[in-house]
């Protein structure tokens, strides 16, 4: 129904003043670009675009453990017998100096190079490398969330919108009809009942219009909430809910192969899994020998004695014989990740072929409203036109010129909910395959 042009402008922030200050100019949204907006400035999306640099350190974290490790420790010490000092804690390579029984100034550098892990470092590293993929496929999901959201809301509020239109023509027609009987009553030509019928109808249409244009303003500061839009910012929508019939012809068995495939969810679950499958061989690491270069230059001077120095080079191998089962507990911790990670695979397979088809099913549903509500408004229009010119040569009653109008604005009703249903599913069916327009 194309009654009124849809213009929507949000309600400017009202305070002392107003009435001097120069009206702010609308931001011009289209659809595409309230998106973009919704990327860039989204706060929950920001925070996690954090995790990224996060998950990128806790690799570098993890490929140090293979790399070259160097201290430097200073000892002070005196006392009456002898005795072994560390180096502070947390500094690595450790150092444990043994001490004499008398005053001493020592100053030493110690180098560490990891020469056999066991498989522990190397794994660690992929297992990081693992973990910050399903970090970027987390991100992804996030941004269509948040696109998903956003025109979600720009759907509503251009459905309110027609609302309001369909409303805005209801009290012109009702205005104009109550004109008209007004003067034939005032002519004598109609009883009075029909003059106040037409007040009662106009003023129920003036409280409908109402309504929608405070659902329409309720439907912005959502919009604006989804933007990062302060609430009194002003707004116009420049798109307009469309219809077009062949984004409802989808192969589900296509989109359901592309969902399992490319979904971010499903890339970063199966990136958790393979991090996790990484864990049990750096717990198994543990089993073997852990081999590593030692270098360390020394230079003391205790009382008495001038200042000596020297260097130890040795290699140094560790095998951990009894621990109380602490590593195969942990084994059998890190396989018990890698099985219950699969199986969420399996239900996150199945929930995004049910979202996927619960999805294409809306849109099927919403198609065929649609072109029922087209067909009705159609034929609603030209009821009302006949109605209308029976009513005006005096051949139908009150009655029945207002039936007429009341299938009219219903019909305007349906084709707009209609829409709105179908480019709501249509989206929802981009989500559930992990794409949406105006995203990438």
């Amino acid at each position: 129904m194309h009654w009124i042009p849809l213009v929507m402008a949000g309600c400017l922030a009202s305070g002392l003043g107003a009435q001097e200050a120069a009206p702010a100019r609308p931001l011009a949204l289209s659809l595409s670009s309230a998106v973009a907006l919704a990327l860039e400035q989204n706060p929950s999306l920001a925070a996690m675009r954090e995790e990224l640099p996060a998950a990128l350190a806790r690799l570098q974290m993890a490929r140090a453990e293979g790399r070259l490790t160097a201290s430097a420790n200073t000892y002070l010490s005196t006392g009456t017998m002898p005795s072994t000092m560390p180096s502070s804690a947390g500094v690595m390579p450790r150092m444990y100096m043994g001490v004499p029984d008398t005053s001493r100034v020592d100053q030493n550098l110690m180098f560490m190079y990891p020469l056999s892990t066991g498989g522990r470092v190397g794994s660690r590293a992929r297992a990081a490398a693992a973990d910050r993929q399903a970090t970027e496929r987390d991100l992804e999901s996030m941004v269509l969330d948040v696109a998903y959201a956003a025109r979600a809301a720009y759907w509503l509020a251009l459905y309110r919108a027609d609302l309001v239109g369909v409303q805005e023509g209801n009290v012109s027609a009702q205005s104009e009809r109550l004109r008209v009987d007004q003067a034939k009553y005032d002519a004598g030509k109609i009883p009075l009942f029909y003059v106040l019928r037409d007040k009662a109808e106009l003023a129920d249409a003036e409280q409908e219009l109402t309504h929608a244009r405070r659902d329409v303003e309720t439907a912005l500061l959502d919009l604006r909430s989804a933007l990062g839009l302060r609430m009194a910012e002003p707004v116009e929508l420049t798109d307009q809910l469309l219809y077009d019939p062949a984004a409802a012809e989808q192969d589900a068995e296509q989109l359901a192969a592309a969902a399992l495939t490319s979904r971010p969810e499903a890339l970063a679950l199966r990136a958790r899994t393979e991090a996790a499958r990484r864990e049990v061989a750096v717990r198994r690491a543990s089993y073997r020998p852990q081999v590593d270069a030692m270098l360390m230059l020394d230079a003391e001077k205790a009382s008495g004695m001038g200042v000596e120095g020297g260097y130890t080079i040795g290699i140094v191998g560790s095998l951990p014989l009894l621990d109380g089962g602490d590593r195969k507990a942990g084994v059998a911790e890190a396989e018990a990740m890698v099985r219950k990670l699969e199986q969420e695979q399996r239900a996150l397979g199945l929930r995004i072929e049910r979202e996927l088809h619960g999805a294409l099913l809306d849109l099927a549903a919403a198609n065929q409203n649609v072109r029922t509500a087209l067909e009705a408004e159609a034929a609603a229009e030209e009821d009302h036109r006949v109605a209308k010119v029976g009513y005006d040569a005096g051949k139908l009653i009150n009655l029945e010129i207002i039936a007429a109008l009341a299938s009219l604005v219903k019909a305007g009703t349906n084709v707009a909910e209609a829409k709105y249903a179908y480019n709501l599913a249509g989206d929802a069916v981009q989500r559930a395959v992990g794409a949406l327009p105006a995203v990438r």
